[in-house]
């Protein structure tokens, strides 16, 4: 007899009950709410087991109890953000060093991640904006460049409002949070208000570090909230697409000497006795910020090794570095296996290793040594804040090993010995086509050169070498080796003491809990919905390729979408999959909406609501073709967005054929002045003859159009330039650059180009690639709330935020492009 299968099928009762009364709270407890709904649910969840079912997996599991955890906590994020929003704070050093900061104490303390760089000293005030629009100057005290953290404390007298210290000791995997933080908007410049993005934790070391699946702007550097309000983390670092997370918890454990200003990788790890840094010290936990010379002199010259001191430092350096052969990680795209460098530190096999190539704990490795050996080895922990990771050899053996030694025992000047495996080698075939050579060499490569000093004089986990041009992507992870054959640093300069001072932390870790790849929590909610709206959506293509997401407004073939996307001839596929062409019959700059005409009748018109924008934390979701939902929350109310600063003709210079756009490592103009091109048709060389018909004989000339024939444009519009390139002449139809270079590393390669100019718009933390915008954003009645306009994002698959026109905009717009179309 077939015997019945299990299922477990949580149900969540009675939930109405707990909303009302966790809704009749006092106010002051409201920051608390987030976690009693979830202790709350705990208590209303039943399992009952049912005959004939299988039993769930691990996963589904995984994925039903991170969308109940979520789904509770939409009644809360409102209030979570109103208590939370007023202790993040946009740290200003001057117009390009910008980043969030959090009050994390009444006295003013302020807790920044891993920006405002080099410019924020203990000699420098930083300018803080609240978002109940006060201002105030704060001063660097306390910093750790291990953890990459840095405290500043007001100058003004309190109280400030401190946002509530939480804890990542018993944080798990899948867990909700909240990143609030200041990115800048569309036009580069930053809303009063910081923009709010759900996510939840995917991966969790307690107390040390934490990843999560919101997506970070740029300039950011974000707060981590639970939704208990309280902190619990810090963005503080980026290896690939992959943001990191310092815990809360290391700020906790280490308050008393950050609040009190000092160098914290002096305090957890200081250098040895009569180092050149000891030296220099005003007091044992605190440097002075002065240049390196002001204190030691000048440097004396390079001290060098003879011939038989250098072949046994090379040596040891060959017989100790290891290449690291993952098992279980491909390169992307490839077939090939991930592989980087270590060194084997101890006879039984431990092996010190960068961590930036983002391994787990649990991968398995092949480790290469220089003898002819393989053998067989794991991760250990990692710890991606300071780039160190500890791997063991698990086959049975006596292992070469280098002594570990403090690399603050190198004086200035000294000589030193880098090694390290290359991955790979570019190589040109016959056709002259480039292609990566992977390289499994037995010998590492292995240099020389000497210990620099850094520019201040500075205690840090750096350790400064001088130029290295052997080193080449592979060898992170390898070894400095001092003039007695010591390993003192990694490749990349991360000094031993750190890995000394980590080195139980990583040894104990074995694994670490994660909740990667579990689909978005919130689409279940948007199923029924958004499959009827899914009928009222098209792809829009440009020349056969897919450019943007239509809404269909007319059951005639009226289609609304993105009016500077439409470079060349569109089509539209619908949703019965024919492609049809498609007539541009109106557009509207102002919104960058176009209305296009296709030859097709009874087709599904989206209804637009009448409902007010939506507010901060509401729940919405795009709608794109194939019935694919992008859900998300507003992540900042509707405001207008200014137009991006226009290009005005820099970098141009004159030629005989006209104004050529110069590139400036060839016209030794001034970075300063360099354009970014990415995003238009343009590039460097072309000449230009005509923009929009207006001739553009010379630069003056150029200047003139841009500034007066074109004076309504807004950047990222469409223009037709007429213009040589490489001697042949040519029509395109193309954006122009934003100003300069100063916003390219505040506008994403992988931005829309027009992002700007919007009367009003909200922001989401939806995921839209720029191909994916157009479409209809509605709520879990199935409304829509308004078109998605505009995608920024990192990459391509690390998206957001979205810029959204409100319905309330996008109904007036369409009166008018139908206006015009009857005028036609």
């Amino acid at each position: 007899m077939r015997q019945p299968m299990l299922k477990l099928r949580v149900e969540l009762k009675n939930l109405e009950m707990v909303y009302a009364i966790l809704h009749s709270l006092e106010t002051h407890l409201r920051t608390r709410i987030g976690c009693l709904l979830l202790i709350f649910a705990g208590a209303c969840v039943s399992v009952s087991v049912q005959a004939g079912d299988p039993v769930p997996d691990a996963a589904t599991r995984e994925t039903d109890r991170t969308a109940a955890e979520m789904q509770l906590s939409l009644r809360v994020l409102p209030e979570v953000y109103r208590s939370t929003s007023r202790s993040i704070v946009r740290m200003e050093v001057d117009a390009n060093d910008s980043c969030t900061g959090v009050i994390v104490s009444a006295d003013g303390h302020i807790l920044v991640g891993n920006g405002l760089a080099g410019l924020f000293t203990d000699m420098t005030d930083a300018k803080v904006h609240l978002s109940d629009g006060r201002t105030a100057t704060a001063r660097l005290a306390g910093w750790s460049s291990e953890w990459r953290l840095k405290i500043a404390k007001i100058n003004e007298p309190g109280p400030w409002p401190a946002l509530p210290l939480g804890s990542t000791a018993m944080l798990k995997a899948g867990t909700p949070c909240l990143l609030i933080g200041y990115p800048t908007r569309g036009d580069t410049r930053y809303d009063l208000m910081p923009m709010l993005r759900l996510g939840r934790v995917d991966r969790t070391v307690p107390k040390r570090w934490l990843t999560t699946t919101g997506f970070r702007g740029v300039w950011e550097y974000p707060a981590v909230v639970g939704l208990d309000g309280r902190l619990l983390g810090i963005d503080t670092c980026r290896s690939d697409s992959q943001r990191y997370v310092t815990s809360v918890d290391v700020l906790v454990e280490n308050q008393k000497d950050l609040f009190a200003g000092k160098n914290l990788d002096w305090v957890r790890y200081p250098p040895v006795a009569g180092s050149v840094f000891e030296r220099g010290a005003k007091r044992s936990s605190e440097l002075p910020l002065k240049n390196t010379t002001d204190v030691l002199g000048e440097p004396g010259p390079p001290k060098q090794m003879d011939a038989s001191e250098l072949s046994e430092v090379q040596q040891i350096a060959q017989r100790t570095t290891v290449r690291l052969v993952s098992r279980d990680r491909l390169l992307p795209g490839t077939k090939e296996p991930r592989r980087w460098s270590g060194v084997i530190v101890s006879p039984d096999g431990y092996v010190l290793t960068c961590a930036h190539a983002r391994q787990l704990p649990g991968e398995r490795f092949t480790v290469r040594l220089s003898d002819g050996r393989d053998a067989e080895a794991v991760a250990l922990g990692t710890n991606p804040i300071s780039d160190v990771g500890l791997v063991k050899i698990t086959t049975p053996g006596q292992w070469p090993w280098a002594r570990m030694s403090e690399s603050s025992n190198c004086s200035f000047g000294d000589p030193i010995v880098i090694a390290g495996y290359q991955a790979g080698q570019a190589v040109q075939d016959e056709t002259g086509r480039w292609t990566n050579r992977w390289l499994m060499d037995r010998r590492p490569v292995i240099g020389s050169t000497t210990v620099e000093g850094p520019t201040r004089l500075l205690w840090s986990v750096d350790l400064w070498s001088g130029p290295a041009p052997f080193l080449k992507a592979g060898m992170s992870g390898g070894g400095i080796f001092d003039r007695q054959g010591r390993y003192v640093a990694t490749t990349s300069g991360l000094r031993s003491e750190l890995a000394k001072r980590q080195w139980d932390d990583l040894e104990r870790i074995d694994s670490i809990d994660t909740a990667i790849g579990l689909p978005h929590p919130l689409r279940e909610r948007f199923d029924s919905p958004g499959r009827s709206v899914a009928e009222s959506v098209v792809e829009v293509l440009v020349d056969s390729k897919p450019v943007g997401v239509g809404t269909v407004i007319s059951s005639d073939g009226w289609i609304l979408t993105k009016a500077s996307v439409l470079t060349g001839t569109a089509t539209c596929r619908l949703d019965d999959r024919s492609v049809v062409e498609a007539q541009k019959r109106a557009e509207l700059p102002e919104h960058d909406l176009a209305l296009l005409k296709v030859d097709r009748r009874g087709m599904a018109a989206a209804e637009l609501s009448d409902d007010p924008s939506p507010g901060v934390a509401e729940v919405l979701c795009a709608v794109l073709p194939d019935q694919e939902l992008k859900p998300g929350i507003v992540s900042i109310d509707t405001r207008p967005i200014p137009l991006e600063p226009r290009w005005t003709g820099n970098v141009a210079e004159d030629t005989a054929d006209g104004p050529k756009i110069a590139h400036p490592t060839r016209s030794g103009q001034q970075n300063t002045e360099n354009l970014n091109l990415t995003g238009t048709e343009l590039r460097w060389d072309d000449v230009i003859i005509s923009i929009d018909g207006h001739p553009t004989s010379d630069v003056a000339t150029l200047k003139e159009v841009l500034t007066t024939e074109l004076s309504d444009y807004r950047t990222g519009d469409l223009v037709t330039v007429e213009l040589i390139r490489g001697g042949s002449p040519r029509s395109v139809r193309t954006s122009l650059p934003p100003a300069t270079v100063v916003h390219k590393y505040r506008i994403e390669k992988y931005d829309s180009p027009r992002r700007s100019g919007f009367v009003g718009a909200f922001d989401s933390d939806i995921e839209l690639a720029i191909r994916q915008v157009g479409g209809p954003v509605i709520d879990d009645r199935g409304h829509v709330r308004g078109i998605a306009i505009a995608s920024r994002g990192r990459d391509e698959t690390r998206r957001g935020p979205t810029t959204v026109l409100p319905s309330s905009v996008v109904r007036q717009a369409i009166e008018r492009l139908m206006a015009g179309v009857k005028d036609d």
